[in-house]
């Protein structure tokens, strides 16, 4: 069992980091996601076993510009490994840092989910 006490105070300083969640604007824009919802999304996709850049651009719903980035910045923040297969290509992988950081967050909005379903 994870001692979540320590798992979120070590994850705190990455999550702030990485998911620095934008406030939803009039119009338009209520209907994008966050910069955590993204970020989310592409470690769910990976965790799923998407390892292609490509199939995880698609899995995510990501243009190849802005997974790219993504990639780096979890990458950088020790959460995916990158490697090279026979051929060249290049795959993604979750990392135990980064398995833990999505299953808090899985767990996080399952209990928010729960709360608000009982609220009504």
């Amino acid at each position: 069992m994870i001692d979540t006490q320590n798992a979120t105070s070590a994850n705190s300083t990455t999550a702030s980091s990485i998911f620095a969640t934008q406030v939803p604007r009039e119009g338009s824009q209520k209907d994008r996601r966050s910069k955590l919802e993204i970020y989310l999304d592409v470690l769910k996709a990976i965790g799923a076993g998407s390892q292609k850049p490509t199939h995880i651009m698609y899995k995510a719903n990501l243009s190849w510009v802005v997974l790219r980035g993504c990639l780096q910045n979890l990458k950088e923040q020790g959460l995916v490994t990158e490697s090279s297969v026979d051929d060249g290509r290049t795959i993604y992988n979750l990392t135990n840092k980064g398995f833990e950081l999505l299953n808090q967050f899985l767990s996080i909005r399952d209990e928010l989910s729960f709360m608000t379903n009982s609220m009504k």
